[in-house]
Parts: C-alpha cells; structure tokens; sequence
C-alpha cells in the first residue's frame, strides 16, 4: 500500500510553508507578548459586598415575598435568586 504524504493531496509546497511561518510567528509572539489575564476572572464575594446586578451594574435591592428575601435590581428590574428560593415561592 503506497503511503499518502502531502503531495498526494496536490497540497502547494508554497501553502504549507505558509502555514508553518504563520504559526511559528504566532507562538513567538505568544511567549514575547503573553496575553493580557482574563478580565472575567472569578473574584470571592464576602458576605458584607453590596451584591450587583450582572447586567448593568446597579447595586441589587432586598426585599420579601412570600417570606423570602430575593434580589431585585431598581434599574433594570431583574429579579435574582439564590439555590432553592424559587422552589420555596414555589411551594
């Protein structure tokens, strides 16, 4: 069985080296130049922060329904819940 390189794909000489200048340039300037760190890293919440709204950034507010405290956001009116409240509105 005949083996298969690149010139059995009729693949130009000229658009491998390409390739290979191209990533080669890619990870020069990766390691000259890293990458600034993520802006989305995960920070730790204490509990005394002002909790904020994802979308716009307000300050949330608290308030009671059905004997639950929720989040509600006065700009935008999003509305947040912590793990189980909605099943208790719910229940």
């Amino acid at each position: 069985m005949p083996e298969l390189g690149l010139a059995g794909f009729r693949v130009p000489a000229l658009l491998i080296g390409a390739v290979v200048v191209i990533a080669m340039a890619t990870l020069l300037l990766h390691l000259l130049f890293p990458p600034a760190k993520s802006r989305f890293r995960r920070r730790t919440v204490s509990p005394n922060m002002p909790k904020r709204c994802p979308f716009c950034r307000q300050g949330l507010d608290e308030v009671e329904r059905h004997g639950i405290r929720i989040k509600v956001c006065p700009r935008c009116q999003g509305v947040w819940l912590s793990q189980g409240e909605l099943e208790q509105i719910i229940s």
